[in-house]
């Protein structure tokens, strides 16, 4: 997996390389094949009650390209909206180091209970799930360098922007109530959000209210 996203370009960076080498996602996707596990294509992990998806383990490629994007530094204190299985929870504990945070925030909470206990077995580091509605952020931890969603919004929510420190980044799926649009990045200066670059993508939208089932 990671072999072919560096022939592709879809990853470059050294310390993304060396993370998504280090984690195994496999262990994050009980249950899935070790083949479909790997494969470039999102995996559902949990549906409501209509069977209808809420939650998926992203495509690989699109895990990459916004790690890419966020460009995080160790010792960065980094707000992930979405804990989903936790694998990018993970990711990003790698890329920030023994001197950096990761607060993931996940309002499904068999969801965030079965991440945090996978996480505590395979992270080199304390992660901390918050279970909760992932647009309020979490105030207690912030400001944070870097917020990272990863599911579909409809807007930027108020609280992103001022949880995250002038000079931080958000990197954020847009979409519209299809779930199509683009992940999107920015920069936040002197209190205003500045627009780096956009990728087209198609999210499961960002939950609201706890809905799941297994």
């Amino acid at each position: 997996m990671v072999a072919e996203l560096t022939k592709r370009g879809v990853l470059v960076s050294p310390a993304v390389i060396r993370a998504m080498l280090a984690v195994p996602r496999h262990l994050f996707l009980a249950g899935v094949d070790h083949r479909s596990a790997y494969a470039d294509r999102a995996v559902i992990v949990l549906r409501a009650a209509d069977a209808t998806p809420i939650s998926s383990a992203s495509q690989p490629t699109m895990v990459a390209t916004m790690l890419e994007q966020l460009t995080i530094a160790e010792g960065h204190r980094v707000l992930e909206i979405g804990t989903g299985t936790g694998y990018n929870a993970a990711l990003l504990a790698l890329l920030v180091g023994d001197s950096g945070t990761v607060v993931s925030v996940e309002i499904e909470a068999h969801l965030g209970a079965k991440a945090a206990e996978t996480l505590a077995a395979v992270a080199p580091r304390r992660i901390d799930v918050v279970i909760g509605d992932g647009n309020f952020g979490y105030p207690k931890n912030a400001p944070y360098d870097r917020i990272i969603v990863t599911a579909g919004a409809r807007e930027i929510a108020a609280k992103w922007v001022d949880q995250l420190v002038d000079g931080g980044r958000m990197v954020l799926p847009l979409v519209d109530r299809r779930g199509l649009g683009s992940v999107v990045v920015f920069d936040k200066i002197c209190d205003q959000l500045v627009r780096r670059g956009a990728v087209r993508c198609g999210f499961l939208l960002l939950c609201e209210h706890a809905t799941g089932t297994d």
